[in-house]
């Protein structure tokens, strides 16, 4: 491939709802441009995008998939984004990499949740946006229905065509700019037709508010304009382009992607009307040497620095980086430094990503996009440059997780294999973590929803060949006492020969939360010998870490070795250890123990329909309300804390409420007492565990 000027470049990320036909539209783009030959469907999981077996098997996009056209001269990476709630930080990355976005709408559905989530994803950024309302084709679709879905956004997108047809029917567009008509036969091509005379009164009436959006981008268009009532086309299409770069106007376009009706029409518009890199807002980088920040922008002539957004890991075909590349120019063979872990990069394949394949490069200039093959140290998010003029970008910032599990293996011997690959796992998805609950001894995954641990675990049984289970984590309660309490316990075994003896007299008392444990030694003599107190330590320490009531490490307790005997010949550290178990265990029992839980600091983002309910729904959880306010877009957040206990279900049900439209964040904030009703059910539990022992 020749080289590419990066202002014939367009980088595309199609966002929306899951099922409004984001994959088939692009697929529908690569066909048009002779990519492929052959339009795939991914319900017959045959698409260029959806190549991975979980997304064939679910026909839903899972990951972000990168595939490239030509069109009228200028190269379109295509970036295909999932749908789903669940896989939002692919979202993230290629909104990343994206100078523009196509917002992807079902004719007969309008706005619907993954509509909003996408909206407020491009605005956020303030990405220019073309939407497209597709499915043209199909029962109950309604253009002018689903645009006027788009009412509460702003800015109010204004539509740039016009449908012929509907349903079976629809079979050509009209450009409400040039009041041209179009028809399309059924491989695609388009030809030309007069104006139905239907729609004359029509396309004058819609085509109004698109010439005055234009108008309203520069004051001697608008003075022209109310001056003369009309604009010429190509002043129109200027500053409909300009308007779409500063984020004041969206256009509204039609399509039927199963039929390749209005996919010619929707490139014009993405080359005509979406910014190129260069075009695309400067970024600040810093040279971590210097610690200088630098200005950087799409000029293959500037030093190197390529961010990388995306990291697929596969046992057959090895690791796979796909970068942006913001600057200056990458060949194969270059020596890369990984800038936001100042190591040695050596890369392997360098080439232009179409779908699962790398078509090879000799080049790819700034503007571009690449895949890399066998970097080591890379992972999502970092930037390689090159070693004489290092450069670090702003790193991706990806959405908190909201969901968590208990993973294990399915069979036990496997333990160790699992960890390995969820570690790997780990390394491709910056939306999944993995840690290790020092309390419950549990590995606990955490990532953005049900269906995005179930996939994990989908991956990992076909990638490294190991299964695993997910499980509702247990709570990592702790237990404390609230009175000061004395205890004196004999350890005595005579079996014939030598026998065991140990004898000690502690007290104990809270300290303030946090402390943790104290011990002193308070004997004055030899009562017990020097030698044998630290063995009455471990048996305390030991009865602080199993707990008394639920199993659950003991924190916050004083505790005080007072006196105690020995035997000249059976006194042994055992004994002692056996002692101090048994006087502490005593001790904490008659000094009011209580059962400890984790409580969360929760912010939730919701709808204002819907704060009553999610308030409802967290005071339900023993939550409570530590405040309200106005968010932003129709938008409270709600406050409060939280037991942990009670969030473990909280995504699913806050997800219920909302209809998919509510968010929230949670962090650690303290422990504190659990009600005694509430403990009586935990420590109930636990003792049916144990075979229904009873405490001493």
């Amino acid at each position: 491939m020749a080289r590419i000027d990066p202002e014939r470049i367009r980088n595309v990320a199609l966002l929306g709802h899951s099922h409004d036909g984001k994959t088939s539209l692009a697929e529908a783009m690569l066909y048009a441009g002779g990519t492929v030959d052959r339009l795939g469907r991914p319900d017959a999981g045959n698409t260029t995008f959806d190549f991975e077996p979980e997304e064939v098997k679910r026909k839903i996009s899972i990951g972000t998939a990168v595939a490239h056209l030509t069109w009228r001269d200028h190269k379109i990476n295509l970036l295909d984004a999932p749908g789903f709630q669940d896989f939002a930080g692919e979202v993230v990355g290629a909104l990343r990499a994206a100078e523009g976005a196509l917002l992807v709408v079902g004719a007969s559905t309008g706005v619907v949740v993954g509509t909003e989530l996408g909206w407020h994803q491009v605005r956020d950024r303030n990405l220019p946006t073309l939407i497209v309302v597709n499915k043209m084709d199909k029962e109950n679709a309604d253009y002018w229905r689903a645009v006027d879905s788009f009412k509460d956004f702003n800015p109010r997108p204004v539509s740039i065509q016009a449908p012929i047809g509907h349903e079976a029917g629809f079979k050509g567009i009209v450009d409400l700019l040039t009041r041209k008509a179009y028809e399309f036969d059924q491989q695609g091509h388009t030809k030309e037709i007069p104006l139905p005379s239907e729609l004359g009164a029509e396309v004058e009436s819609r085509r109004s508010p698109l010439v005055e959006a234009a108008a309203e981008t520069d004051d001697a268009l608008l003075e022209k304009y109310l001056e003369s009532g009309e604009l010429s086309d190509a002043e129109v299409t200027a500053a409909l382009a300009k308007g779409v770069a500063a984020g004041t106007i969206v256009p509204v376009l039609c399509a039927a992607a199963g039929k390749s009706i209005g996919i010619g029409s929707l490139l014009d518009a993405i080359v005509t009307l979406l910014p190129s890199p260069k075009q695309a807002p400067s970024v600040e980088a810093v040279n971590p040497r210097t610690d200088q920040t630098e200005t950087v922008t799409a000029d293959p002539a500037r030093p190197l620095a390529a961010l990388v957004f995306k990291t697929t890991a596969d046992p057959f075909v090895g690791r796979i980086s796909y970068v942006k590349v913001v600057s200056g120019t990458l060949t194969p063979g270059t020596p890369l430094l990984n800038a936001s872990k100042d190591q040695p990069e050596r890369p392997g394949t360098i080439g232009y990503p179409k779908g699962k394949t790398l078509e090879p490069a000799t080049e790819v200039v700034a503007g571009d996009i690449a895949g890399i093959s066998k970097l080591q140290m890379a992972a999502t998010g970092d930037t390689l440059t090159s070693r004489d003029h290092p450069l670090r970008l702003p790193p991706i910032q990806y959405p908190e997780q909201t969901y968590s599990a208990a993973v294990s293996a399915k069979n036990k011997p496997d333990e160790e294999k699992v960890n390995a690959a969820l570690v790997k796992l780990v390394d491709e998805d910056p939306t999944l973590t993995l840690e290790h609950e020092p309390i419950t001894k549990e590995s606990i995954v955490h990532g953005m929803g049900d269906v995005h641990l179930e996939v994990v675990l989908e991956k990992m049984k076909r990638k490294y060949g190991v299964e695993a289970v997910l499980a509702v984590p247990r709570v990592p309660y702790q237990e404390t006492i609230t009175s000061s309490a004395k205890a004196e316990k004999k350890y005595k075994k005579q079996s014939g020969g030598a026998g065991l003896y140990g004898h000690c007299v502690i007290d104990i008392a809270p300290v303030p939360r946090g402390t943790g444990f104290v011990w002193e030694d308070k004997i004055f003599g030899g009562s017990i010998p020097q030698n044998f107190r630290p063995s009455v330590e471990r048996g305390v320490r030991e009865t602080m870490e199993q707990g008394v009531l639920s199993g659950n490490p003991l924190v916050d307790i004083k505790v005080r070795l007072l006196d105690g005997s020995t035997h000249q010949v059976d006194g042994k550290d055992i004994a002692f250890k056996l002692a101090g178990a048994m006087a502490m265990r005593q001790a904490v029992m008659d000094a009011k123990p209580v059962l400890l839980e984790p409580i969360m600091d929760v912010e939730v983002f919701v709808p204002e329909r819907n704060m009553g309910d999610v308030i409802s729904d967290l005071n339900g959880k023993r939550g409570k309300i530590a405040g309200m306010e106005p968010s932003g877009d129709h938008t409270e957040k709600v406050r409060a804390q939280v037991p942990l206990s009670s969030m473990y279900r909280f995504p699913i049900d806050l997800r219920s409420i909302t209809q998919g439209r509510g968010r929230y964040t949670m962090k650690f904030s303290h422990y504190e007492e659990v009600p005694a009703h509430a403990a009586q059910v935990v420590i109930a539990a636990y003792q049916k565990s144990r075979g229904g022992e009873e405490e001493e």
